[in-house]
């Protein structure tokens, strides 16, 4: 009967131990490799999902700054001569320092009427665009000197051009070719200069009648011509005869007692329009 007990508690302990030590083989981190691997593959997919959004907000950088590019372009100018400086009130000091009048008796009568205050004026009654380079003049009433002279001793701000009413008796394609010259070389020569071309004081009525040559119907053409000139070279064109015009578009006979050229008085108003921009 002893042994009968014994071998069963014998059995029965036999059982116990197998059980426990299959519970001890059994891997007790296997829910935890399980809750791991879930993380990893979320990982992953957080990972590729920002992975995507990287590459979308790359992508549309790059359409951002290719759009970019094209409204830089499309505002740009794309002629140089656009590209070239115009002139502003900002460019015209108030005592006309660093500033150059080139012209005819017109601009010699705004020298000596009018008050250009430190301006240089390189002008004489007969000057035309054929002769410009050739002629000598007297600037601050010192020595003559050419044009090219002048050029030489200062870089200007500002230039002022009027010419073309002596240049009437000349064909007028000849006359357009040798003005778009003129500007070409002053450009070259003065290049940080804003250029300024000015119209030609129209005449009276009653001179214009008189002349087939000298009258309003010629210096408006060439008027027309100046102001393509300036705008093909990037140059400012001003035309003053609005302020000294009759209702007919001729030089009124209250401003002047020749036809051709404005009383000195109104000089002065002259020159407060260009000071103000023209």
């Amino acid at each position: 009967m002893r042994r009968y007990w014994y071998s069963i508690l014998l059995t029965g302990s036999m059982i116990v131990m197998a059980a426990t030590k299959l519970s001890m083989d059994i891997p007790k981190n296997e829910p935890i490799a399980r809750e791991t691997a879930a993380i990893l593959a979320d990982n992953r997919m957080v990972e590729a999902q920002s992975a995507e959004m990287t590459e979308s907000m790359t992508v549309e950088a790059e359409e951002t700054e290719k759009m970019e590019a094209m409204n830089a372009e499309e505002s740009t100018p794309s002629s140089p001569e656009t590209e070239e400086r115009a002139v502003s009130e900002s460019d015209i000091n108030e005592d006309f320092s660093s500033v150059l009048f080139i012209g005819d008796s017109r601009t010699v009568g705004l020298s000596e009427y009018g008050d250009l205050g430190q301006a240089d004026v390189f002008a004489n009654s007969g000057m035309s665009v054929f002769d410009l380079f050739e002629a000598r003049v007297s600037v601050k009433g010192g020595e003559k000197k050419t044009l090219e002279e002048v050029f030489a001793s200062e870089n200007y701000r500002t230039i002022y051009l009027m010419l073309g009413i002596n240049e009437l008796g000349y064909e007028d394609k000849a006359i357009v070719n040798q003005y778009r010259s003129v500007v070409e070389r002053i450009r070259a020569e003065q290049p940080a200069a804003a250029l300024v071309l000015e119209a030609n004081l129209h005449v009276t009525g009653e001179k214009a009648a008189k002349s087939n040559i000298f009258n309003n119907q010629r210096i408006d053409a060439l008027n027309k011509a100046i102001k393509n000139i300036a705008e093909d070279t990037g140059c400012r064109y001003i035309d003053v005869n609005s302020l000294f015009d009759d209702e007919n578009g001729n030089l009124s006979v209250a401003y002047s007692t020749d036809g051709a050229h404005i009383l000195g008085k109104y000089y002065s108003v002259w020159v407060e329009w260009i000071r103000s921009g023209g």
